[in-house]
């Protein structure tokens, strides 16, 4: 490359370059277009290899090319760093009370220089970052060098203007407008969406952040692009048949987490501002369940974490590192957006484990609630506390109840005995509740035989006497127990519901009933009775008609055979599962129309007069921890409690509630 025809070619910008800047008369027009034109012109030729060096009387004679667009760029960098340079050195000699004086004499000038140049270069800047890019180059329009100069401008501004001026935003907005022009940012945001979505490219991703994160428009394109990212890929990652296994469905996405998670820490130096942007698309696509939409199964994140839980926490499941298995979960949940319908899951299946006693181990079981608490605080967990509180007492009274009752029978086993099935209450054990912990729903009034009620009476007395002022209520639908068959030469035993209990027992007084006479002696309601028997006629312990009316004739199977010499007929309907499940997630929905507004009441007592804007941030900072409120859901029950009398707008200002005690 000819040295001379470069200088010379550069020597011309500079001439050209200090002529639009140095016009006497800033609204001389035709000078100005004159000397853009050369400006212009002069770039084009230099891109496209027509470079020419230029002789005193202005006659152009074709050369060799001896610039590039990186040349010229360079060029102007340093011609525009000298310039600031020489702002900066009289700023220094230059009074407090005239430096904006000084700025607005330079203004002129430097708009006009800006203008022009931005207009001579966009030829340039389109043809030529393009080419570069194309090539694979990472120092496209050398963001390193917009940036070190954007916090070199920025810094010199906080130096004379105070920070909470809008005067450094404007000065911001203007050195993005100049140096970013929406050509030139457009061409970088399509790099950096190729840089981003390759993931072979992510060490060159690397480089560039650091310039990037100085420059707040292009910082925030980026940010958008990583959480598109973050949630495509993430949706790429899951297949349809990871929904019916919630073991398998939850670690698939916590891999996925800690893969994308890695990418942050390791190409933005965990940068808060990234790791805001990765965890906003992980949540979105964590709260989605992609599945869903493929299979039609609505299984929400929140239930399929539930479940989860309730796998592991089960006996039969080994957990060889619970606390890795406990940092899962609270990785999940803390992304989840409806903590208040996954704690109804959740307590729904801790209830059975308590009740059923399949839990794995109780340390894990106060463990992983204490981890809810530190996140969602004590009333988010406080009828869980109960629940596991009144598992203890409960064993600790039933070893009370039952040296009681030794004192009383001595060491002699009580036995409901007949000649088919025999149950012995040496094993009886009771749970006593908590109402309004375990939300059990109220009994349907059944007849007991009169061996179960003598038990339940004298264990009321027993309770009674230890506990004034309480009442109970026999839970019979959740109450189970164990009978022996003694009706055949190998003995049995089965393990059934109360309601099984019920009617298997009428079989010790005859060996025939009808449907009919069952329900008159146990107040089964009719629908459920219906369906116990047909679980008990397909065991084959019992025989009847075909098909089953009030009328049909049920019978003992008197030749009864099994493999098993423990059954297990205690088994839960599948279709009131689900209804139930839906169920639950109905009831915490509704739930929160009245936890909005105890919230908004809660926080208008205290502040008393409040903007409305305001009152519906601080009701979403209070509840997120829950729940994500819908807006518009706040708004409709700020209506109804001004309806109500609590809130007043007012006179002046309709945007501001007063609460009214």
């Amino acid at each position: 490359m000819p040295k001379n025809n470069q200088s010379a070619i550069l020597n011309k910008t500079t001439e050209l370059i200090d002529k639009i800047f140095n016009l006497d008369n800033i609204y001389d027009s035709d000078k100005v277009s004159l000397t853009y034109m050369e400006l212009y012109t002069l770039t084009f030729d230099c891109f496209n290899g027509n470079t020419y060096a230029y002789s005193t009387n202005r006659l152009r004679v074709p050369k060799e090319p001896a610039v590039t667009g990186e040349d010229l760029y360079v060029h102007l960098e340093n011609y525009l760093r000298n310039k600031l340079d020489n702002v900066s050195k009289d700023i220094d000699n230059i009074s407090n009370e005239n430096i904006l004086q000084y700025y607005k004499e330079l203004h002129y000038n430097y708009k006009r220089l800006f203008k022009v140049l931005n207009g001579s270069y966009s030829y340039l800047s389109r043809r030529w970052i393009q080419h570069e890019l194309d090539s694979g180059r990472r120092d496209v329009y050398k963001i390193d060098v917009v940036a070190e100069y954007f916090t070199y401008e920025i810094n010199q501004a906080k130096t004379y203007l105070p920070e909470e001026k809008s005067t450094l935003t404007t000065l911001i907005v203007l050195l993005e407008t100049i140096f970013l022009p929406t050509d030139i940012f457009n061409i970088i945001v399509g790099r950096l969406q190729l840089l981003v979505s390759d993931e072979n490219k992510h060490q060159e991703l690397a480089v560039l952040f650091e310039p990037i994160h100085q420059l707040t428009k292009l910082k925030n394109e980026l940010l958008k692009l990583i959480e598109t990212h973050v949630y495509q890929k993430a949706i790429e990652s899951i297949t349809d048949d990871l929904i019916n296994n919630p073991l398998f469905y939850i670690e698939t996405i916590v891999n996925i987490h800690g893969k994308y998670q890695k990418l942050i820490q390791e190409t933005f130096v965990g940068d808060q501002h990234f790791v805001a942007s990765f965890d906003k698309g992980y949540a979105k696509f964590a709260n989605q369940n992609p599945v869903s939409k493929t299979t039609g199964i609505t299984m929400t994140l929140a239930e399929i974490l539930a479940r989860y839980c309730d796998t592991l926490l089960r006996k039969g499941c080994e957990n060889d590192d619970w606390n890795e298995k406990l940092n899962i979960i609270m990785i999940i949940f803390n992304y989840l957006n409806d903590k208040d319908v996954f704690m109804k899951f959740y307590q729904k299946m801790l209830r059975k484990r308590l009740i059923d006693q399949l839990s794995v181990s109780d340390s894990y079981e106060e463990t992983l609630i204490s981890e809810f608490k530190k996140k969602c605080g004590y009333e988010y967990t406080s009828k869980l506390e109960q629940m596991i509180k009144d598992i203890h007492l409960s064993d600790d009274l039933t070893n009370e109840y039952r040296t009681y009752q030794e004192d009383i029978h001595g060491n002699e086993t009580s036995k409901i005995y007949s000649n088919n099935f025999l149950e012995e209450n040496n094993f009886f054990s009771v749970v006593v509740l908590t109402s309004n912990s375990w939300l059990f729903s109220h009994p349907s009034d059944i007849i007991l035989p009169i061996e179960f009620k003598t038990i339940y009476d004298n264990f009321t007395t027993f309770y009674l006497s230890k506990h004034t002022g309480r009442k109970l209520i026999l839970l019979h639908q959740y109450s189970k127990g164990e009978l022996q068959i003694n009706f055949t030469t190998k003995k049995y035993r089965l393990q059934v519901s109360t309601y099984q209990m019920l009617i298997l027992l009428l079989f010790n007084q005859e060996l025939i009933w009808t449907v009919e006479q069952i329900q008159d002696k146990t107040q089964i309601r009719s629908e459920l009775l219906f369906e116990i028997l047909l679980g008990l006629l397909k065991s084959k312990l019992l025989i009847a008609d075909d098909p089953l009316t009030l009328n049909s004739r049920i019978k003992l199977a008197e030749n009864f055979i099994s493999d098993k010499t423990r059954l297990n007929l205690n088994l839960p309907s599948k279709p009131n599962e689900q209804k139930d499940q839906s169920h639950l997630v109905t009831a915490a929905v509704d739930e929160r129309q009245m936890v909005i507004q105890a919230a908004l009441v809660r926080i208008m007592k205290k502040e008393r007069t409040l903007k409305h804007s305001l009152l519906i941030q601080q009701v979403i900072q209070q509840l997120t921890s829950n729940f994500k409120p819908d807006i518009s859901l706040i708004k409709k029950y700020i209506e109804i409690l001004i309806e109500k009398e609590y809130f007043q707008r007012d006179s002046n200002d309709k945007d501001t509630l007063h609460y009214l005690a």
